[in-house]
């Protein structure tokens, strides 16, 4: 079995990104749903969740950075209420200069530096707005605040008269939340570009044959133009264990805080990536991390068709500590992969599945938290909110049935039910 859990940095549900003037503002969160019923097991379906992390051990998780004092979170919470009493009166500059002194109290605060983002846009200072939103990216797992900051970074385009990537951040933003400002904003965009819509999936990476598996980590952890160049790590990893020789699991640094891990065959034009079975995205502060467990791969039939089965579990836990709030989740994916057959001479992993969801967020109960008035305006109502959905995976003759077994699964996760090809 394959556990990693890692650390990343302060994210908000519910940070004030954009206030005025067409900016993005935070939605209120939807309503506590009942738990997803968990789907049947069969001999071709995805397990349990009791039955998928049942023996799993919890390692200790790695040291990170130290929590704030009371007397810092006090002096943060200060400086960022400061922020957005300034950015509600369009004082931008007086707006920035508080939320730079809250990160100086907090570094790396995903909030904070998503605000600072917008500021600095609305001030016109876009090289300063476009570096805090993309560190605000970097710095968080929060979904919505992802998608604030890719708002941010699509507006920045659009003064610089980059059209492609402002649509493109916006794409990224409204798949990531849906929000009406966004998506109309990204309609009105792309009817005056005419642009193609971006590919429905996204491409492997290094999709030329190495000769080895080490050309193949080189590939994989090459940093983009304008990224550190400090060495990446890449290995093969030990647990669990393929049932094909020529199948390697690689444990890859693929981009500043993100490791992926891929899986790569060996064919007759040497080693290539053919999937990705799971992600983290790992920066590294207090009250935040993921994890990443792959608890079995298994050799199934569909059919005459071989079909390997890629089990795994991706655990998140976010926190927002200028609002006294936190989030977990958990998602279990099967990735069905499938040996050459017939005219197919590559390996193919032509299905993942996300098969599971739970969701909780809550308070986190900091000493000394008592919220001012604009501080309450952000805060989630009707916490604690639970959510989960849940899908089951069945092979038939040479094809994979997805079916909904529980809750309501967002669109991009409803548009998988049905029969896929293998």
């Amino acid at each position: 079995m394959l556990s990693i859990r890692a650390s990343i940095p302060l994210a908000a549900l519910a940070s004030l990104v954009a206030c005025q003037d067409g900016g993005v503002t935070p939605q209120p969160a939807p309503s506590a749903a009942p738990p997803a019923p968990t789907p049947t097991t069969t001999a071709s379906a995805a397990p349990t969740a009791s039955a998928l992390g049942e023996g799993l051990p919890r390692p200790k998780r790695p040291k990170t950075r130290e929590a704030p004092s009371p007397e810092k979170m006090r002096e943060y919470r200060k400086h960022l209420t400061e922020g957005r009493l300034l950015a509600g009166k369009s004082q931008w500059p007086e707006a920035i200069k508080a939320f730079e002194k809250a990160l100086g109290v907090v570094p790396g605060d995903a909030p904070a530096l998503t605000e600072l983002g917008w500021a600095a846009f609305k001030a016109g200072e876009l090289e300063r707005a476009k570096k805090s939103s993309e560190e605000a990216i970097n710095r968080t797992t929060s979904p919505k605040l992802q998608a604030m900051a890719h708002y941010n970074l699509g507006r920045i385009a659009e003064e610089r008269k980059e059209t492609k990537t402002a649509l493109d951040h916006y794409r990224k933003s409204v798949a990531l939340r849906p929000n009406e400002t966004v998506e109309k904003r990204l309609a009105e965009l792309s009817k005056k570009e005419k642009a193609p819509a971006p590919p429905a999936v996204e491409p492997l990476p290094c999709q030329t044959a190495a000769v080895k598996i080490a050309d193949v980590c080189a590939c994989l952890t090459k940093p983009e133009p304008g990224e550190p160049e400090s060495p990446r790590s890449c290995e093969p990893v030990k647990e669990p264990k393929l049932p094909r020789t020529e199948l390697t699991l690689l444990e890859a640094q693929t981009a500043v805080f993100q490791t992926d891990w891929i899986l790569v065959a060996k064919g007759e034009k040497g080693f290539l990536p053919v999937g990705k079975i799971g992600s983290t995205h790992n920066p590294g502060a207090f009250g935040i991390y993921e994890e990443l467990t792959i608890p079995t791969v298994t050799e199934k039939t569909a059919g005459k068709t071989t079909v390997l089965w890629f089990e795994a579990r991706r655990d998140r836990h976010d926190s927002d500590m200028g609002i006294d709030e936190y989030e977990e989740e958990t998602v279990r994916t099967v990735t069905l992969c499938v040996p050459p057959q017939g005219k197919t001479t590559e390996w193919r992993c032509p299905l993942t599945v996300p098969v599971e969801r739970t969701y909780i967020r809550d308070r986190m109960q900091l000493e000394g938290f008592t919220p001012d008035a604009e501080t309450r305006k952000l805060m989630t109502k009707g916490l604690p909110i639970k959510e989960g959905w849940a899908l089951d995976v069945k092979l038939g003759d040479g094809k994979a049935e997805v079916s909904v077994t529980g809750g309501k699964p967002p669109p991009n996760v409803a548009a998988l039910v049905g029969s896929h090809p293998l």
